[in-house]
């Protein structure tokens, strides 16, 4: 087009709109961008997203349009696939205009320039580089853009730089006398900048003529007047450079069209302009760009390798263009894809970047990739990305200084304050916590950030909808005031330091800084005080755990009082949190130390109300709190002395944790007291709970150890559940009494039937005598929670009487009330009550106590686990045979009359009973055979209309319910089946006297383990030499001429390391040295192989050890492997329920055992560990250590105490009993000429097996050691202990062998020792024939066990193969 269009003028004109509507309905009209004589540029929306439409009206259909549409069209498919060029993409010509449509990008260079966040050093140098880049580009595709400057200059959100607008169109060269052509075509932004290069500006003429007296068009179609030529890379230098220097210069242009024509003639040079720019590489890089002689100018390409490590740079060259290039080019990832992108490649963009985190001022590079991270971050559409994107915010901020970040990283953090993801708001303050935590120095204009900025913008998060979210603040609002309050003190202390050169007064400063942190202080008041106020406990909570006392430091004492302590105290009027009750107690401490003594006087009531609580767990961190309090000196000596009388009786609480605690604040009080104060008024108040004398009662390990053992949970729970409390003490006091008067036999005095019953029943609890003393001690205490569990009523009601207590209610009276469960067992009152043939009365029906009604709602197994106030309740003994086919066959009858009246009309309803519990059968009517009986007594019971819905889960609840029956049954029947060593203990004088019943030797290898069946039938034993024999119990007691095994099971996989009966012994699972477990079936005496579990060896180790439970619900076959690993596996569903990892720092697993009670699981190492795991929440709960170090070869839980284990240990036949709870060795066996316990090692030989026996009032130990001896440990009467079995090996005549028991480091230690038999010589006594053969071992005894047949045996097995019966 060139010189012919300035001299038209335009006929018409129209809305661009209009024109774009008649080109294609594809474009939709948003809004005008700007109009010019030349252009009509508009903004609008496609499919595809924004576009930019520049609108050239065509007046003169002589102009080659079609020829400059063709070279628009090359020039688009030249530069596709270039990073920094964005020609345009598309022409589009009519009959009243022509179109040119590119992609719309927001920000020009020129608007950038000035636009918050103000662009830093490195991002121009970024920008000034693309722009080479850009250039470089183009020019090696032969294509030149013709019109630099920064309007054509694009720059996106992430500051990525596109050359945009090629101007192919527009002429080269202008007459330097005749300014309008360069208004025409390249003042569009009527700013008067003139970029364009001074070799395009050529002489030239113009002519004029008037008409009329008009000026006439314009014609300048003349060839001859203006020259033509083509554009020249030097064109497009001379034009960057000056938009580089306008760059530099804060939008300062280097040159408007008179400067530049002046600047050809040599009247003016722009070198004031550059002396504004500091960097001297840029200057001589701007110098060199705008010479006027265009054969001086480099290329592009030439520029940018001159000033590579200068003006630009290492890391532009070697990875930010290229790695950023992959977000600019296609495919085009999306956002989320993009900060996923950036998490992956953090390490390595730090790496490349030669990022310093001590030196933050020279990690400016990270901001060029930061503004991508930010840019992406406000599109984003997933709250994992979102939640990625805040955390790599943070991760940037950790590299930069404080001006970026609180320009550049805190306002996009704040953007997802609004997020509707709760879990993006409530990590937003985490990071924006952590993010301004690490501030240290603020610029002067952003000092009021907090209060104006920061605060306002989380301001609604105090009441957010979500409770996490609230949460989260409470947690970091403690941290968000410390920092604001640092930032605060940051700019006072500038201001005096800046005053103080000054030489002026501070009072004024000084007040200044007073007034703001009183803003600050109030801005925090209001929204912890409504966090305190939030209506959910986990906000409170959070707040009291995350900086309740820092709060204190930033409010002061005055207000710590009066805001935070007087909150906080109200949330103990919460009685259904006992979370929150115990966290109150455990950060009330920081509270009271700031506030001081002086808040002694409101802790007392409320440390009070905490001893008394109903939760155990907020008893104990009471009882942590007063400690505390006590070491710091905060509660008077009087106040001690009041706590002391309520906290000592806890010394025998059946609560491990409140013993602790109690022993805990005893100490700290020993500690505060005088010797006088220590032996007049606590010593006699502690003694009574100690077993021996203490003299150190300031140490807690000292006075756990000599604690008399505590009152039993099921006795103390019973205690405060019975309804006759008041009776209750009395007679315990009046026994106390007894016992006081008669010192040697006591004779109480008779009892009612209700108040023997329940001495019956607490002493089949384990409630003996000296339990009686310690529970009158903790009187007041039981009283207490007693009545504030039964609604603070103390008196029991009169039978018939419904009991009303404040926060229950009686869901029986209530008919509105509709049952949503099923309960799967139902009582026998129901039963009863339905055999009547008429429904009980709704409102008549008496109100059972508490006791009952719970004691007839639990099902058998809740009874034996939390215990029933009915003691001759069904369910508490075991059925007979004739009991169960009778309720089998009640069962039967109940579910056939359910089918009989449950016909009726599908479409109205159905005709049914009230329940199966409530019908039925008299006695004998099946007997009869008659229907007619059934249905006539049938006709009795009241019937109700229901829906077919609800018949159909009628039906299904009684299909549950029968099969729930069925599994109860058969539990019941088995525990009757197989429980007769339990039933029928061994006698009490019961002392084996080491004669042999048997000798087997059918096993050709060591026997390493043997296992007796729950029945006593048969027992089990493992060899090395990969078989398993099982034995028959019967057989072994001379009744049969010859002693075989019933059964040999070759398993061909190698050693059996391992074995064990599982499911009351109708399994037998076997571990073998090839890192197999095999599973057997027992069924008639014979064992089938149902299951092979096979260990992977690499990942998990050699299996070491095997054992097994039953919960009921599942089977669970326990085994450790030597790595670590304790693994639960269900035989019943044949996988995997559990898995733990034991600390490879405690040693190599040798050895395991599970609890009775299945709540904990043991482990010994080789480096003399005992680690105990508490299998429901699958945590290590405690690590006892030998104090050699030796390792432990097998280990056993004790029988009767509830938290003890014993193990045997390498060297010195050593048998430790351990204490789990405090980690104390109670007792020990010591077998060796070393001194007892004592660190030096004197006898090789060790206990291999170990088996422990309970008869009616003593507990004894069989032990098997390597000196190929078997021991009988009489534990209460050491005395009594003897060598059962000797060594073949032993001499006829040896030494006698007494045991003793001493007490050593507070350990009761039962020794053997040897004194010399005095006997007669050889010579003396005659021989009256051969030698009788040894009967004893000729090797080690690897393992010891007993079993019952018509009395107790002992069985013994040998490393040579031999097992041995002995009675």
């Amino acid at each position: 087009m060139g010189n012919q269009l300035t001299g038209i003028a335009p006929s018409q004109i129209l809305p661009v709109e209009q024109y774009l509507t008649d080109v294609s309905s594809e474009y939709e009209f948003e809004c005008s961008l700007g109009s010019t004589r030349f252009f009509k540029v508009a903004r609008a929306k496609t499919k595809e997203g924004l576009v930019v439409v520049k609108v050239f009206v065509i007046h003169d259909p002589s102009l080659p349009l079609k020829d400059h549409r063709i070279f628009m069209e090359d020039i688009h498919t030249r530069l596709n696939g270039t990073s920094n060029c964005l020609p345009f993409q598309k022409a589009v010509q009519s009959e009243k205009a022509a179109l040119l449509i590119r992609q719309y990008v927001k920000d020009s260079l020129y608007d950038r320039i000035s636009t918050r966040p103000f662009l830093i050093n490195i991002e121009k140098r970024w920008l000034a580089f693309q722009l080479l880049c850009a250039l470089n580009q183009c020019h090696k595709m032969k294509v030149y853009h013709g019109d630099i400057k920064s309007e054509n200059v694009m720059v996106t959100g992430w500051t990525w730089l596109l050359l945009s607008d090629f101007a192919s169109f527009k002429p080269v060269y202008l007459p330097e006398d005749n300014p309008s052509d360069f208004s025409y075509f390249f003042d569009t932004s009527r700013r008067r900048t003139c970029y364009v290069a001074p070799e395009r500006f050529v002489e030239g003429g113009w002519k004029t003529a008037e008409v009329g007296g008009q000026t006439a068009n314009l014609d300048i179609t003349d060839s001859s007047d203006v020259k033509k030529g083509e554009l020249t890379p030097a064109m497009d230098i001379f034009s960057a450079g000056c938009v580089i220097t306008e760059l530099f210069t804060e939008g300062t242009p280097p040159f408007d069209l008179s400067q530049l024509l002046a600047y050809i003639n040599g009247e003016y040079s722009p070198w004031k302009v550059l002396e504004k720019i500091d960097d001297g590489s840029i200057r001589d890089l701007i110098r060199h760009m705008i010479k006027k002689e265009p054969n001086h100018r480099l290329s592009a390409e030439e520029y940018m390798i001159q000033q590579r490590g200068k003006a630009f740079p290492e890391y532009f060259f070697s990875f930010l263009k290229l790695y950023l290039q992959r977000f600019a080019t296609a495919p085009i990832l999306p956002p989320d894809d993009r900060i996923i992108r950036l998490k992956k490649d953090f390490s390595k963009i730090t790496k490349n970047l030669c990022v310093k985190e001590d030196h933050c001022e020279e990690n400016v590079g990270l901001v060029l990739v930061l503004s991508l991270l930010e840019s992406s971050s406000r599109k984003l559409h997933f709250f994992n990305t979102k939640i990625m994107a805040l955390q790599l915010l943070l991760d940037f901020s950790k590299y930069l200084t404080t001006d970026i970040i609180l320009d550049r990283i805190v306002p996009y953090m704040l953007h997802f304050a609004n997020d509707h993801f709760p879990r993006v708001r409530a990590e937003l303050v985490r990071v924006i916590t952590q993010c301004l935590k690490t501030i240290k120095s603020v610029p002067r204009s952003d000092a009021n950030i907090f209060p104006e900025y920061i605060f306002p913008s989380l301001s609604n998060l105090t009441q957010d909808p979500s409770a996490m979210v609230r949460a989260a603040y409470a947690e970091n609002i403690a941290q968000l005031a410390e920092t604001g309050l640092r930032v605060l003190e940051m700019m006072q202390r500038s201001d005096l330091e800046e005053k103080e050169e000054d030489e002026t007064d501070s009072t004024t400063f000084q007040a200044s800084y007073d007034m703001e942190l009183l803003s600050l202080q109030e801005t925090i008041q209001q929204k912890v005080v409504t966090l305190l106020s939030d209506p959910d406990n986990m906000v409170k909570q959070a707040l009291m755990e995350n900086g309740i006392t820092r709060l204190c430091v930033f409010f002061g004492r005055q207000k710590a009082n009066d805001v935070l302590l007087s909150h906080m105290i109200t949330f103990l009027n919460d009685k259904t949190d006992w979370k929150l009750r115990g966290s109150f107690f455990d950060n009330i401490v920081g509270v009271a130390a700031y506030v001081g003594w002086q808040s002694s006087p409101v802790l007392k009531p409320l440390l009070e109300q905490g001893l008394n609580d109903t939760e155990e767990f907020v008893v104990y961190r009471t009882l942590r709190t007063l400690q505390s309090l006590t070491e710091l000196g905060l509660l008077p000596k009087t106040m001690l002395h009041e706590f002391l009388q309520e906290v000592v009786p806890f010394l025998a609480h059946s609560g491990i944790w409140i013993r602790q605690g109690a022993v805990g604040f005893i100490s700290a009080v020993a500690k505060t007291f005088n010797i006088a104060d220590i032996h007049c008024k606590l010593l006699p108040l502690v003694q009574v709970f100690l077993n021996k004398s203490v003299l150190q009662i300031d140490k807690e390990v000292y006075l756990l150890n000599a604690l008399e053992s505590s009152v039993p949970r099921k006795v103390f729970d019973y205690i405060l559940k019975s309804n006759m409390l008041g009776r209750l003490f009395d007679t315990l006091q009046e026994r106390q009494y007894m016992r006081k008067v008669y010192r040697n036999k006591v004779t109480y005095s008779e009892m009612d039937e209700s108040m023997s019953q329940i001495f019956r029943k607490l002493s089949s609890l384990g409630m003996a005598e000296e339990h009686e003393d310690k529970i009158l001690a903790m009187k007041d205490y039981i009283i207490k929670l007693h009545r504030i569990r039964a609604g603070s009523s103390e008196t029991e009601p009169r039978n018939g009487e419904e009991v009303n207590r404040p926060g229950e209610i009686n869901v029986i009276s209530v008919r509105a009330v509709t049952r949503r469960h099923a309960e799967l067992e139902r009582s026998k009152d129901s039963k009863m009550d339905g055999s009547t043939g008429t429904p009980p009365s709704r409102g008549k029906k008496k109100q059972q106590t508490l006791d009952s009604q719970t004691s007839s709602s639990m099902n058998p197994e809740w009874k034996s686990m939390f215990g029933s106030s009915d003691s001759s309740s069904a369910t508490d003994s075991p059925k007979s045979k004739s009991v169960v086919k009778a309720e089998l066959q009640e069962k039967k009858i109940s579910s056939s009359t359910t089918s009989l009246t449950s016909q009726g009309s599908p479409n109205s309803g159905s005709f049914v009973t009230m329940s199966q519990g409530q019908i039925s059968i008299p006695e004998g009517t099946l007997a009869r055979g008659t229907i007619g009986a059934i249905t006539q007594d049938m006709n009795k019971i009241m019937a109700t209309r229901y829906n077919p819905c609800k018949l159909e889960l009628r039906n299904l609840v009684h299909q549950q319910r029968d099969r729930y029956n069925d599994e109860i049954l058969s539990k019941d029947l088995l525990i009757d089946d197989l429980s007769p060593w339990e039933s029928q203990p061994p006698l009490s004088n019961w002392r084996p006297k080491g004669l042999l019943v048997a000798h087997l030797h059918e096993h050709r290898g060591s026997i390493n383990r043997i296992q007796v069946s729950c029945d006593h039938s048969y027992f089990a034993t493992a060899s090395n030499d990969g078989s398993i024999k099982l034995w028959e119990c019967d057989r072994l007691e001379g009744k049969s001429s010859i002693n075989r095994s019933k059964q040999t099971i070759n398993l061909k996989d190698g050693k059996i390391n391992s074995l064990v009966f599982c499911e009351g012994s109708l399994s037998l699972a076997a571990a073998t040295e090839n890192n197999n477990i095999h599973v057997y079936k027992i069924e008639s005496g014979k064992a089938n192989a149902v299951n092979k579990l096979e260990i992977d060896k690499e990942e998990f180790g050699k299996v070491v050890d095997v054992t097994h439970y039953d919960t009921g619900a599942q089977s669970v076959l326990a085994y450790a492997t030597v790595n670590g690993y304790i693994i639960g596996f269900d035989l019943r569903s044949n996988k995997e329920v559990w898995k733990l990892k034991n600390d490879p720092k405690k040693g190599l697993i040798t050895t395991c055992a599970v609890h009775h009670s299945q709540c904990w699981f043991a482990v010994g190492t080789s480096s003399g560990s005992h680690v105990c795991w508490d299998l429901r929440f699958q945590l290590p709960i405690t690590s006892i250590e030998h104090p050699m170090g030796a390792r432990v070869r097998k280990l056993i839980v004790h029988p009767k105490e509830q938290s003890w284990i014993i193990s045997a240990t390498q060297g010195n036949n050593e048998v430790s009993m351990w204490d789990v709870e405090t980690g104390a060795r109670r007792k020990a066996l010591w077998a060796s000429p070393a001194p007892p316990l004592s660190q030096k090692q004197a006898s090789n030989h060790s206990v291999y097996g170990m088996h422990m026996v309970m008869t009616d009032n003593n507990v004894i130990m069989l032990t098997a050691s390597s000196d190929m001896r078997a021991r009988f440990w009489d534990i209460n009467y050491p005395a009594n202990s003897y060598i059962m079995a000797p060594a073949a090996l032993d001499p006829g005549h040896q030494p006698s062998v007494s045991y003793r028991s001493r007490l050593i480091e507070g350990t009761e230690v039962i020794i053997e020792t040897y004194t010399k038999k005095q006997t007669s010589t050889s010579e003396d006594i005659p021989r009256c024939g051969p030698d009788t053969p040894a009967i004893g071992h000729h090797d080690v005894i690897s393992d010891i066990n007993t079993c019952m047949a018509s009395q107790c045996l002992v069985i013994t097995g040998s490393r040579d193969g031999v097992v041995k019966v002995w009675k």
